[in-house]
């Protein structure tokens, strides 16, 4: 049943292609690792997942947003983030939350994610990492980063953006993220 339910609200959201549904279930499936949420101290809870979702999806979106050649990486972008939220959508449902609330927190959720695009996007194409170690105090610690988390987190981030920045457009546009997005420490540089 949750499979035909997930069906029908891929279908009501705006039409996505193959490509982005691809790189949504890449994007997820690192926001997903248990290691991200014990490394860097994320709460394992709605909201950290939220969290860590929005950030790796952020990395992504913002290297398709970066390609030159023509619009396809803004439009493979924009399917993307489509397709994260119809996932959104269908989430809150599998949760309970009412029909009637559903649109409301979805409307918030999606601000809050443009939000963080537009935050962190701002210091990795500024390279300011004290930036970017803002906005991640700011929005995954909820500003009570006692442990000093963010500056670890954000020095994976950076290099995470790099990985990306070096990937085939090609790859990208097709849905391949090649090597897999990595957000942590495994003795990297």
């Amino acid at each position: 049943m949750l499979q035909w339910l997930r069906k029908k609200v891929l279908d009501w959201s705006r039409p996505s292609s193959v490509e982005a549904e691809l790189l949504y279930r890449q994007v997820a499936e690192t926001a997903r690792t248990p290691q991200i949420y014990e490394q860097y101290a994320i709460a394992d809870t709605f909201d950290g997942r939220f969290d860590a979702l929005c950030l790796v999806a952020t990395l992504v979106v913002r290297r398709l947003t970066k390609m030159t050649e023509d619009t396809i990486g803004k439009q493979r972008a924009q399917e993307l983030i489509d397709t994260m939220f119809a996932d959104m959508d269908l989430s809150l449902h599998e949760i309970g939350v009412s029909e009637n609330k559903v649109g409301k927190k979805v409307k918030v959720m999606a601000t809050a994610f443009m939000g963080r695009v537009k935050a962190y996007g701002a210091a990795l194409d500024a390279g300011d990492k004290a930036m970017l170690i803002s906005a991640l105090e700011r929005n995954v610690y909820r500003d009570t980063d006692d442990m000093g988390r963010a500056k670890e987190l954000a020095n994976q981030v950076m290099r995470a953006a790099s990985d990306l920045d070096h990937q085939n457009d090609a790859d990208l546009l097709a849905g391949k993220i090649s090597p897999q997005i990595d957000i942590l420490d495994n003795g990297h540089a």
